[in-house]
């Protein structure tokens, strides 16, 4: 059970308050550092709302294998045509990407 408003949400809520409060007042690097404090919030609060859809990605990824006998298996390239692994793979990549470049198209 989570408690509400979530991590996630109170993250986004002081994101917002910084950016539409906050920020629009400074100048120079004052507003550099806010707007770098800003888009790591953002991105903590992501990460925190897609935690289940990161972790299937790379549970898919694994397949209950150690990392270091994928990490293994992909260098010697004997995974290079699993249907499967290149799925598995494009899922965790558009998993992550949602967290750190929200919005960007899935190809």
């Amino acid at each position: 059970m989570q408690d509400e408003p979530s991590g996630a949400a109170l993250l986004d809520a002081a994101r917002r308050s910084l950016i539409e409060e906050v920020i629009p007042g400074l100048t120079g690097r004052p507003r550099y550092v806010a707007l770098m404090v800003a888009n790591a919030i953002g991105i903590a609060a992501r990460e925190i709302a897609e935690t289940d859809a990161l972790q299937a990605a790379s549970e898919r990824v694994l397949a209950g294998a150690p990392v270091e006998a994928l990490v293994q298996a992909i260098r010697a390239g004997t995974r290079d045509a699993d249907p499967d692994l290149h799925a598995a793979l494009t899922e965790a990549a558009e998993a992550a990407a949602q967290v750190w470049k929200p919005g960007v198209a899935k190809g």
